[in-house]
């Protein structure tokens, strides 16, 4: 019905390159496969709006590089919002994810703020190198990198078996991403039941996305893509999130309502 109601596709002009690393259940690589809540809700709405999606499997630092230097992707996704990435493509938002604390259970952490966690250096974090959840969470591992107390891992999963191993006492992250990425390893599926999640003050809720790069596309293509996303906000990508993600680990996400322009 909303595509009905849309202005005619004219398509895109070219196969859009989007490169994607695992991201929980919003990115699954399976082998060769990419599927998942982000590609597969593109893929459903390319094929209206003709446009076609390449998923190159790329390791997650790289693909920050390929979207905001070498200009080699067209798309950033999953992706949160950030000055940076503000100042060379258009943000689209989807929804907003709920950040937490995620600590060991039997571990020394604490904290209801970030003021706390920062206060106490002897807790060690780990995090995923790249990632980007808004300029809150930016600062926050600028800070924990100044006390030296924050080492960083590729993937969620293995940010999670540090924990589990007792290299780390905390993560900060969003717990949709954490959760679903102890599916990755039979081994780590209990590991949910170790952990505490705990909402810090000063670390607001964050807008999850996808960024079109303005330095690789064309007008006519990015504005192709912008009423496609316009078209997933407004519910194709909430409908393949909820397909995914189970009903505990999908209440930490907050659907997007605010009207999305280009």
């Amino acid at each position: 019905m909303l595509l009905s109601a849309a202005p005619a596709w004219a398509g895109c002009s070219r196969t859009i390159v989007v490169p994607v690393a695992p991201t929980g259940f919003s990115v699954i690589i399976d082998g060769g496969k990419v599927s998942g809540v982000f590609p597969d809700a593109l893929r459903e709405l390319g094929k209206k709006a003709g446009c076609e999606f390449a998923f190159p499997v790329i390791p997650r630092a790289r693909i920050s590089y390929m979207f905001l230097q070498s200009g080699e992707a067209d798309l950033l996704l999953p992706a949160s919002r950030s000055d940076e990435r503000d100042s060379q493509a258009d943000f689209v938002p989807m929804m907003k994810l709920k950040m937490a604390l995620i600590s060991n259970k039997n571990g020394p952490v604490r904290a209801a703020s970030v003021a706390e966690l920062l206060a106490h250096p002897d807790w060690r974090g780990v995090a995923v190198r790249s990632y980007v959840f808004g300029n809150e969470y930016n600062a926050l591992m600028e800070q924990l990198e100044a006390q030296r107390r924050v080492s960083y891992a590729a993937a969620p999963l293995m940010v999670a078996r540090m924990m589990k191993a007792g290299r780390a006492d905390f993560t900060v992250v969003a717990p949709t991403i954490f959760l679903t990425s102890l599916n990755e390893d039979p081994e780590m599926a209990g590991f949910a039941g170790q952990v505490r999640f705990s909402a810090l003050d000063g670390l607001p809720p964050t807008d999850s996305g996808i960024y079109v790069s303005r330095r690789s596309l064309s007008k006519a293509d990015q504005a192709q893509l912008h009423q496609l996303l316009r078209q997933a906000a407004q519910g194709t990508l909430w409908k393949w999130f909820q397909h995914y993600y189970p009903a505990h680990i999908a209440a930490f996400a907050i659907r997007h309502h605010e009207p999305v322009t280009k």
